[in-house]
């Protein structure tokens, strides 16, 4: 019996236009710098936003690198710009039919709740849920910047379950990458697999993602079989 539900939040319950990084290419394509990097630099600036993903480096501080190396030298400029993408980071939307599913499955008992790669404050997380209307309905959240690590390592879905009091055999994660919902396969957890969000039109999940169950919309979990029921119920209504 399924207890507790926890999803992936951006593309997931919130979109934004485009990844944060593609909005931080456009201030930088803009305003006439280059957009690539020499590879040395892009495995440093990759291992970097790992650092800043498990809360080692401050969002600050990538962001300020990732201008550094695409050429912006002016300390002030590159403030200016650290300043817009945090805002637009910020600039959430709601998914349509989030709230409508959440809403549908807090009715039915389950335990719900969030698993999440981010750079920034788990306070940022909370506020983005709360602009979007379904913090209501989330009771536990995993942050990678709290716990120190990220997304597919074990310890970010068993972090959430040992807040939640579940075990993986009684909880499900939902999510639309295939690396992230292989991570939680590897936890015990049951998959779903469901598209992601951009500000106007939803995009699949990945081609090769592998899941127990596919849905063709968030609103579409309320069909899912291991969703139908009443865990609390279940359990003689302790």
């Amino acid at each position: 019996m399924i207890k507790g539900i926890f999803f992936d939040a951006a593309g997931v319950l919130y979109r934004r236009a485009s990844p944060t990084e593609e909005f931080a290419l456009g201030l930088l394509r803009k305003s006439g710098f280059s957009v690539e990097v020499p590879s040395e630099d892009l495995t440093h600036l990759l291992a970097l936003h790992a650092q800043a993903s498990q809360g080692l480096v401050k969002h600050e501080a990538y962001w300020d690198q990732f201008l550094m190396m695409h050429g912006v030298a002016d300390p002030y400029l590159r403030q200016t710009f650290i300043t817009r993408i945090i805002d637009y980071s910020n600039a959430v939307l709601p998914v349509p039919g989030a709230r409508e599913a959440l809403q549908g499955l807090k009715q039915r008992s389950y335990l719900l709740g969030i698993i999440t790669d981010t750079m920034y404050p788990l306070e940022w997380k909370r506020r983005r849920l709360e602009k979007v209307g379904v913090a209501e309905y989330i009771d536990v959240i995993a942050c990678s910047t709290v716990i120190g690590v990220h997304k597919p390592d074990p310890g970010m879905y068993l972090n959430a379950l040992q807040q939640a009091h579940l075990s993986p055999d009684e909880s499900a994660f939902v999510g639309h990458l295939a690396i992230e919902l292989r991570g939680a396969q590897d936890a015990g957890m049951v998959t779903v697999a469901v598209p992601s969000w951009n500000r106007d039109y939803h995009v699949n999940f990945d081609p090769d993602a592998v899941a127990d169950y596919y849905c063709n919309s968030i609103l579409d979990l309320l069909n899912v079989p291991i969703f139908n029921g009443n865990p609390i119920e279940a359990n003689g209504g302790a």
